[in-house]
């Protein structure tokens, strides 16, 4: 579960319309500075330098810009036509600069560029993505939210599905790299054990063209978490409506914990869950969630931790 889209103008800058009305921020890097200049939303103040906390960074990363790639995926991630990236995780990552005393610049990526990226050092760091047990043995998570599949549908059609066995033989869209895929292949095999047939999985970059794929009914659904379908349904002025299907929700990778990412052993993780743990405490982590409309993805103090998930995407 986990990868995003670039937001279209026009008829998906629903998402994007949307996000633009809460509050936005960026993290500045700023030349000829000695500490990150951060900006967050104006509504929540930035948390003071933890200078203990900072102390803990890894030496490779206290005098260097720490890249953060995300791929879009509303109200996490909104790219938008002035170059700008707003949402919960440039605001997550706002906070984490001022809090570790370390420069970070969020830069729009794909989501199936992130682990090559992350690998190669091209970027240190990347959010939302599910926490899998397979994506551990390639990178290391800190952990901080959670989320679950859901179906977004156009209003206007007759498709309104009340089962999983309905999406059988439907077109569904799915964002490319995404943790969903694995989603729509479990259920594909349901739907051959039960002798119907497979789901006509559609595969997009970016979820913003699902979602224009969606409206112009070149599709049925758009299978995607529920923060993003959530999103792009309250901001689509009714045009479509997003479903949680009882029996889509106990399939492999149909739930997940979602995670900002890092290299491998880079000693990024620790430090940063570590920052997370002191924001949920302040009551900053419940505000930030809160502005961004996403209260029911929240975790606990005990889930905020590095590499805390024991989920497979396949089994």
């Amino acid at each position: 579960m986990r990868n995003r889209p670039r937001a279209a103008v026009g008829a998906l800058s629903l998402p994007l319309a949307l996000s633009l009305t809460l509050a936005g921020c960026s993290v500045d890097d700023s030349a000829g500075t000695d500490k990150p200049k951060a900006k967050s939303s104006a509504a929540i103040r930035l948390e003071p330098l933890d200078r203990e906390l900072a102390a803990e960074v890894p030496a490779q990363y206290k005098n260097k810009t720490l890249i953060m790639g995300v791929s879009e995926y509303a109200p996490y991630n909104t790219f938008g036509s002035d170059g700008r990236v707003t949402g919960l995780v440039p605001d997550l990552a706002a906070q984490l600069s001022a809090i570790l005393g370390v420069k970070i610049k969020v830069e729009k990526t794909t989501f199936d560029a992130i682990i090559p990226g992350l690998k190669s050092g091209r970027i240190q760091l990347s959010a939302p993505a599910g926490d899998f047990v397979e994506r551990q043995e390639q990178v290391d998570f800190a952990d901080f939210a959670k989320s679950s599949v859901t179906l977004m549908v156009n209003k206007s059609a007759s498709f309104q599905p009340k089962t999983g066995l309905e999406v059988c033989g439907r077109k569904v869209g799915v964002e490319k790299g995404a943790g969903t895929q694995n989603v729509v292949a479990a259920l594909t095999e349901r739907c051959a054990a039960k002798g119907k047939p497979a789901v006509d999985e559609q595969v997009f970059p970016d979820l913003s063209g699902a979602a224009l794929a969606l409206q112009s009914k070149r599709i049925e659904a758009v299978a995607a978490p529920s923060a993003a379908n959530t999103s792009a349904s309250s901001g689509s002025n009714g045009r479509f409506q997003t479903l949680e299907l009882k029996d889509i929700l106990d399939l492999p990778a149909s739930t997940a914990i979602y995670g900002i990412e890092a290299k491998k052993g880079s000693g990024l993780a620790p430090v940063i869950t570590k920052a997370l743990r002191e924001m949920y405490e302040s009551g900053t982590y419940g505000k930030l969630f809160g502005l961004w409309r996403l209260p029911l993805s929240t975790v606990s103090k005990s889930q905020l931790a590095v590499n805390g998930s024991k989920q497979s995407q396949t089994k």
